[in-house]
């Protein structure tokens, strides 16, 4: 196979014309597959020097390079995604490999980003040769391993805004080494939403008042849950008797941030 270190994202993306080739950022995934046998691509093209690292502050929000770590994030002040960060399984050796971009292009249901995203309002940006696009995060994953990125695109930046309320965090895991089973994001504002990860084979989103939402939560999460997430780690039906014990969990957190 081929393999090639950009300087920069016009190299990348001219890596990328011909769509036949694996992007690799961190590596924690996609490096295991291939030596796994899972992927067999014919080029590779690696970020390590392509200049999309780092975070920026600015007007509304921050902007995340694909390529920032882990630990770049749980060291920043980026909201809900330094705490997810800080919770990353793997240990310190992920989270100094491992890539909030990755994470997110990869889309793997159990991971903590996709959710986190979602609940975030972020906009993940793709660039290839003819231009770059903006994509929604609701609107980035379409299934378990599955985002709207091209094979000739690469995800640069996450935009990500200043929450529209308070907000709450909580997963749920069998052993402090697995994946998550469960995941809930969850911001208060006027209404209360929840963003669910790990139950289904992408996130979805429930939105409860904020004066009933004991009542109606359980309700709305049985509504979405209509296809659970079923894998090695725990069956879809499983997932769906837990997914309304951590959104309300993580509900309360917010709760108790916003007073």
């Amino acid at each position: 196979m081929r393999y090639t270190r950009p300087s920069d994202v016009d190299g990348v993306t001219a890596a990328l014309a011909d769509g036949d080739a694996v992007v690799v950022g961190g590596g924690t995934m996609v490096v295991p597959d291939m030596t796994h046998g899972k992927v067999r691509p014919a080029a590779v093209v690696d970020l390590a020097k392509a200049g999309l690292a780092g975070i920026t502050r600015g007007d509304g929000g921050w902007v995340i390079g694909a390529m920032t770590t882990y630990t770049e994030l749980e060291r920043s002040d980026v909201p809900l995604l330094a705490t997810v960060a800080r919770g990353i399984t793997g240990g310190p050796q992920i989270r100094n490999r491992g890539t909030v971009g990755g994470s997110a292009s990869y889309a793997n249901p159990s991971s903590d980003v996709p959710a986190a995203l979602v609940a975030l309002g972020a906009r993940l940006r793709l660039a290839k040769a003819g231009g770059v696009r903006e994509v929604a995060a609701a609107d980035f994953f379409l299934g378990a391993f599955r985002t709207v990125r091209e094979p000739d695109e690469v995800l640069t930046a996450i935009a990500v805004p200043d929450p529209a309320g308070a907000l709450g965090y909580l997963k749920f895991k069998l052993v402090e080494g697995s994946w998550p089973i469960v995941t809930a994001a969850t911001v208060v504002g006027p209404t209360i939403r929840v963003v669910l990860g790990g139950a289904a084979a992408k996130p979805v989103t429930v939105e409860v008042a904020r004066e009933s939402w004991r009542e109606q939560l359980r309700p709305a999460v049985d509504r979405v849950l209509t296809e659970p997430w079923d894998d090695v780690l725990a069956p879809g039906h499983y997932r769906t008797r837990i997914a309304p014990v951590i959104a309300a969990r993580s509900v309360a957190s917010a709760l108790e941030e916003a007073a």
